[in-house]
């Protein structure tokens, strides 16, 4: 890996891991994947500076919280000895503790936003929001929880595009690169709304790892995520392939902690995907089922109707909403 892109970026003088700072309160990565090669373009005040180098596999932190947002196709990020899979819509949101490294596959590319610690606490001085990720970014900040490896996955909910959190960067980013006046308030006005977006429950599911766990723990964490990520759809010879531990035991650990089969989280979260598409959407009954991938209309209308008591029509006239923030 040239080193010279990066050495202006990395603190040499890191005990443990390189630590990664741009001496900035804001600033955008953005990377993607070409081949044998990354386009790495970065995004701070009123710069916009583009390299292409072989991607950096190299385990450091980050002096910043960095928020990952996958743009296209997937990438493996590499927390220590864990390894974790990011499909386009997915994010997650790193604290600085997190040494980590990411694996671009084909066709890539991804957004980060690294937010400085003064940053936030500006952001958040006299800010009465409560929501998860804002709870997180809180806690986070306090001096005794310095010490805590911990991050938050997002897990988009709906097969369509998140055309809000698309819109989202792309602002900021010209907010970044300009020097019209009022653009610092402007930066700061678009992080907040980037964060509520996340945090929109329609849009993604929420949540906290901690790198510290047990085991079982992460396994768990692993089962629901996979769950998730593929909209219910998913046996447990799937999640065996995935997550190459034996399916009954993996099925064991998720009742014993959620009080659930692997059957039964799934089909909870194929009704609650069904439900947000029909409230939050024009996608026809026929669409939604190819979508959530059932076999036919007439299996999905049969399923929403066992679950519901009520047909998908009639479900979405009665419980219409948007999915705005």
């Amino acid at each position: 890996m040239p080193q010279q892109p990066f050495q202006n970026l990395t603190d040499n003088q890191a005990t443990d891991y390189p630590k990664i700072t741009t001496n900035r309160p804001l600033s955008l990565f953005y990377k993607r994947e070409n081949k044998d090669k990354v386009l790495y373009t970065m995004v701070t005040d009123q710069h916009i500076d583009s390299f292409e180098a072989t991607d950096y596999q190299i385990l450091h932190r980050d002096r910043d919280f960095e928020l990952m947002y996958i743009l296209n196709g997937r990438l493996t990020n590499v927390f220590g000895d864990k390894e974790f899979t990011f499909s386009a819509g997915d994010a997650c949101l790193l604290n600085p503790q997190m040494a980590h490294f990411e694996r671009l596959e084909s066709k890539c590319s991804v957004v980060f936003l690294n937010l400085s610690v003064k940053l936030l606490n500006e952001l958040f001085n006299n800010l009465t929001v409560t929501g998860p990720l804002f709870t997180f970014l809180k806690q986070s900040l306090r001096s005794e929880n310095d010490w805590q490896q911990r991050y938050i996955q997002f897990t988009k909910n709906l097969p369509t595009e998140n055309t809000v959190v698309k819109i989202l960067f792309d602002s900021l980013q010209q907010e970044l690169a300009t020097n019209k006046l009022g653009k610092y308030y402007l930066q700061k006005g678009l992080v907040l709304r980037l964060l509520a977006a996340f945090e929109n429950s329609k849009r993604f599911t929420l949540k906290e790892f901690d790198l510290d766990a047990s085991k079982e723990a992460y396994l768990i964490n692993r089962v629901i995520y996979q769950i998730e990520h593929h909209y219910g759809n998913i046996t447990r010879q799937k999640l065996e392939q995935a997550l190459h531990y034996n399916a009954e035991y993996l099925n064991r650990l998720l009742k014993r902690q959620t009080g659930k089969t692997i059957s039964n989280y799934a089909q909870l979260i194929r009704l609650k995907n069904a439900k947000n598409l029909l409230t939050t959407t024009d996608l026809t009954i026929q669409l939604i089922a190819e979508k959530l991938e059932f076999r036919n209309e007439t299996y999905f209308y049969q399923f929403f109707k066992k679950q519901t008591q009520s047909s998908p029509n009639k479900y979405r006239k009665n419980k219409k909403q948007t999915l705005d923030l």
